[in-house]
């Protein structure tokens, strides 16, 4: 296994796989369509999840987010057709529904509220649209993602929440009636792996929601969550949230295709975050390393 990456963020999340036999990191940018083209033209596979991630990550600075997660994006589609790598697989987002009411099924109409979510709509048309012959690309869209990870993130709503209640005893809700879709980030990595295995008759030009449809939840309803594992957590309610996106997602294609069922809750995702933070072994959690964008 190959890894293009920039690590922006560093390379430590990655100490634990650079031992492995088989095993390559190869620093660069998906910007280098010369680096591009030397780490696709041998692949058997190529799962393309390197963007900017976030909107407030995107609005930073929104030519730098136009060039890597469309521009960028669509060359690197076009490399691995032009090299007839067998399979790509494309991270999405459930961000591309925005604001709708109703169940979000995979042919739902797109409805982005943020540079993020239109980028990742217009990447996946340019992506589709390059079907063809051997080349037959999947877009997988990703729920809301919490849980522990090698490169931890305090930025995702449920690692947030779960942060300020281990240090401070106290959480804030933004909003609270919109509804968002999660999955742990381990049970993510598992529906990649299914796509890889699965017959590409099955996968190849076809987008799949990722997640389950018992983790659909109110922003609201995570306060309850959090209070399953911290009962004299103090929650404040800020009535308007600062973001707008609210989508039911519904997950039937995925686990009726692919078989794929998410193995872990929130609350489990809660309870893995807490007891990592009072071992200690996050070191300092205000590190930016643990954040998308410079804290404020």
């Amino acid at each position: 296994m190959q890894v293009l990456d920039t690590l922006r963020f560093g390379d430590h999340h990655l100490s634990g796989l650079q031992a492995r036999d088989g095993f390559s990191l190869v620093r660069g940018d998906m910007r280098n369509i010369d680096v591009v083209s030397a780490c696709v033209k041998d692949a058997d596979a190529v799962i393309l999840l390197g963007s900017l991630v976030g909107e407030p990550a995107c609005d930073l600075n929104p030519k730098e987010t136009v060039d890597i997660n469309l521009i960028a994006t669509k060359a690197v589609a076009e490399a691995c057709r032009y090299y007839e790598v067998p399979r790509f697989i494309f991270a999405s987002t459930d961000s591309v529904y925005g604001i709708q009411e109703g169940k979000m099924y995979e042919d739902s109409s797109k409805n982005p509220i943020s540079l993020y979510g239109r980028l990742k709509v217009k990447a996946e048309e340019e992506i589709m649209a390059l079907s063809g012959g051997s080349f037959q690309p999947t877009i997988m869209r990703m729920a809301t993602i919490y849980g522990l990870s090698p490169r931890m993130r305090f930025d995702l709503v449920v690692n947030a929440l779960t942060l300020n209640a281990v240090l401070h005893g106290k959480i804030t809700v933004y909003g609270g009636a919109q509804w968002r879709p999660f999955v742990h980030v381990a049970d993510a990595a598992q529906a990649y792996v299914r796509c890889l295995r699965a017959p590409l008759a099955d996968v190849g030009g076809q987008a799949f929601n990722v997640g389950s449809n018992d983790q659909n939840y109110q922003i609201g309803q995570l306060a309850e969550i959090i209070r399953q594992v911290f009962p004299k957590v103090v929650v404040q309610v800020v009535p308007q949230s600062p973001d707008l996106r609210d989508y039911y997602v519904c997950c039937d294609k995925i686990t009726k295709v692919l078989g794929y069922r998410a193995r872990r809750a929130v609350v489990d995702g809660v309870k893995e975050i807490k007891a990592t933070i009072e071992s200690g072994a996050i070191g300092n959690p205000a590190e930016p390393r643990y954040y998308n964008v410079p804290r404020k």
